[in-house]
């Protein structure tokens, strides 16, 4: 989201207040500098690296498995480049659920808003998902918001939970090319370029909804 559009998600909110807002979301959040130093972390991000798949260690993110913390090295480097990041699943110590991690470059893209939000203009941003803290965002809410049927509001839903497109397929029971061309549609309507970008709109499309109805 550009700061224009977070200003039109929460209209009554000073941008400046944006990460106390985020502080609301289910959705880990962290913007990292161009040293990939953590300048801000919301509180879902905090509580998911106190004994999480990423621990935090001052402004340094790290992970207890090698092989994770290699892919992770790299996702974040190629951020930090304004290359496209990526997606990766790292096993939760104490259980083994998949936590979903999402890295998407700061610049230049449409969430570049986010990256007034550290001391310096941010590099990275990282998305934290834990199928432990699932969003419960109701279909209707975003068909009403950017007029998307039933069928595309649950692909969104699934795919703002970092699944994949198999997988999505087998939750909803519909094929691999129905989710790719609900998915295309999806991303059209919302005005976002990838899953990463969609995982953040849906997020703070659930904190505004959910605080005005209470939830």
């Amino acid at each position: 989201m550009r700061t224009s559009e977070i200003v039109n998600l929460f209209p009554d909110t000073d941008f400046h207040a944006v990460p106390a807002v985020l502080d609301h979301l289910s959705a880990g959040v962290a913007l990292l500098d161009r040293r990939l130093h953590v300048q801000f972390a919301n509180k879902a991000f905090r509580a998911m690296t106190n004994d999480g798949a990423l621990a935090l260690r001052g402004r340094t993110l790290s992970s207890a498995w090698p092989a994770s913390a290699r892919q992770f090295d790299r996702m974040t480097r190629s951020a930090l480049s304004g290359a496209p990041g990526g997606t990766m699943a790292i096993p939760h110590p104490g259980d083994g659920r998949l936590i979903t991690i999402l890295v998407t470059p700061a610049q230049g893209r449409s969430l570049d808003g986010f990256a007034k939000l550290g001391d310096h203009d941010s590099a990275a941003i990282i998305f934290m998902l834990d199928p432990a803290r699932p969003p419960t965002l109701p279909p209707q809410w975003i068909m009403d918001a950017y007029k998307l049927t039933r069928a595309e509001a649950q692909v969104a839903l699934q795919a703002s939970l970092g699944h994949s497109v198999s997988t999505i397929g087998i939750r909803l029971e519909i094929s691999p090319n129905t989710v790719k061309t609900h998915l295309r549609r999806v991303f059209a309507k919302t005005g976002v370029r990838g899953q990463a970008e969609l995982v953040g709109l849906l997020s703070a499309l659930r904190s505004v909804r959910g605080d005005d109805c209470g939830a």
